[in-house]
């Protein structure tokens, strides 16, 4: 067990607490909770995409901002004009993200390792939905500008797509293990989280569980990569260090996406607060899953 699986358990162990003493949180708290936690750990963790960069390859600051913000600006367009599109689009991102991530240390072929990336990614995120498809139905029909969405939460395709991607997921484990590319004791590790991910999504709101996972189990295991590259170069690069790098823009993020998640809120803009906050994530996740994959595989 790993120091991300032990502090996710402890996660667990609080949340059943606070549920079993508070029995119904409202999803405005929910909400509420949920965003500061992934302002505070979520955004820094891309917070040095340009370090990462610059450190990877040679391309000049101006072509690198053009680029970054390009995407970004780009993808709000697309949600503008095709949400259900950008959704899906957004969930496939996330899926190779989280995969990659996860399992960036395996030693297989390119192709098979793109695709088992997408696989356990998926896999998660069907896994989320199809365990909170009432609650995610429900919150959809709510707001006028996330109806759309219902045709994503379809529950046959769902359902489908649960089964297929977990069974996939496991038998590709397996026999990674089979092949010697993972030890046993990865194998069994890798079980043991899926399975603490499955009870969460199943114990705890679409919301909670994904902020959870999102926080433990991916930002700070990312930030301790980049924390372990930068010691590469220098080893005495501290916890200090790392943040005051993430820093600047991590502030510059989190009160941009205040002010606009207000303006949301007092109707100043008009977006929902759920639309707004799926469109803010994957802005930023679309240009920071191409850093971390040039981070990961350069």
């Amino acid at each position: 067990m790993n120091l991300f699986t032990f502090i996710y358990i402890i996660g667990i162990f609080i949340l059943l607490n606070i549920f079993e003493g508070f029995k119904e949180i409202s999803i405005e708290n929910q909400l509420i909770y949920s965003s500061l936690s992934i302002l505070l750990f979520g955004i820094p963790h891309g917070a040095i995409d340009h370090i990462i960069f610059f450190k990877k390859r040679k391309l000049t600051k101006l072509k690198f901002y053009l680029v970054y913000l390009g995407l970004i600006v780009g993808f709000v367009l697309m949600w503008h004009i095709a949400p259900v599109l950008s959704l899906i689009l957004f969930l496939l991102i996330s899926a190779f993200h989280f995969g990659e991530s996860q399992f960036e240390d395996i030693k297989i072929t390119k192709v098979l390792k793109n695709t088992f990336f997408f696989f356990w990614g998926i896999a998660l995120l069907a896994t989320l939905i199809y365990y909170n498809i009432n609650e995610l139905a429900n919150v959809t029909a709510y707001f006028d500008d996330t109806l759309a969405f219902e045709k994503v939460y379809d529950i046959k395709k769902v359902t489908a797509l649960y089964y297929v991607t977990n069974i996939i997921t496991i038998a590709s484990m397996i026999l990674m293990a089979v092949y010697k590319q993972i030890k046993i004791e990865r194998l069994l590790s890798e079980f043991f989280l899926l399975f603490l991910i499955h009870i969460t999504f199943f114990l705890f709101p679409f919301i909670i569980g994904f902020t959870l996972y999102f926080v433990v189990l991916h930002s700070l295991k990312v930030m301790q990569d980049e924390i372990e590259f930068f010691k590469k170069d220098n080893p005495k690069f501290s916890i200090l260090d790392f943040l005051k790098l993430l820093a600047p823009y991590s502030i510059l993020s989190i009160f941009f996406t205040t002010i606009l998640l207000l303006l949301s809120y007092y109707t100043y803009i008009p977006y929902s607060i759920p639309f707004l906050s799926i469109v803010i994530i994957s802005v930023i996740t679309l240009p920071h899953a191409i850093v971390m994959n040039i981070f990961y595989n350069e």
